[in-house]
């Protein structure tokens, strides 16, 4: 990881585009670290879903998911940091007990379990 956070926009934008047709794992750090920097710039038009899409053959919300799974993986971001919006708030019932909402990815067999 720090070999690629030292490194430049430019370099960045070389390396992702070589990179583009081998893996998500491959990009996924340099997807990071260009998002931050490009990022800390403010150049509006310029910015890296604009570079993503007319340079990588993935869109931007792809590009943002990768690099905030390899965040998340790496410790820089933690999930509540990418919440983009805060859940309704709990009900209480008459009883004094709450009602959340939760939703997640599972399996078929893991739905069927759960049910």
């Amino acid at each position: 990881m720090s070999t690629v956070s030292g490194l430049t926009i430019t370099q960045l934008k070389s390396r992702l585009i070589r990179v583009a047709r081998r893996s998500r794992s491959a990009m996924a750090p340099l997807l990071y670290q260009l998002r931050t920097k490009i990022k800390a710039q403010g150049k509006k038009g310029e910015g890296f879903g604009v570079w993503c899409e007319k340079h990588l053959e993935i869109s931007r919300r792809t590009a943002d998911r990768w690099a905030d799974e390899y965040a998340r993986k790496h410790g820089l971001k933690t999930f509540r940091q990418m919440a983009k919006s805060r859940p309704k708030q709990s009900t209480k019932t008459v009883d004094g007990k709450v009602t959340i909402q939760v939703s997640w990815v599972a399996t078929e067999a893991e739905q069927e379990q759960f049910i």
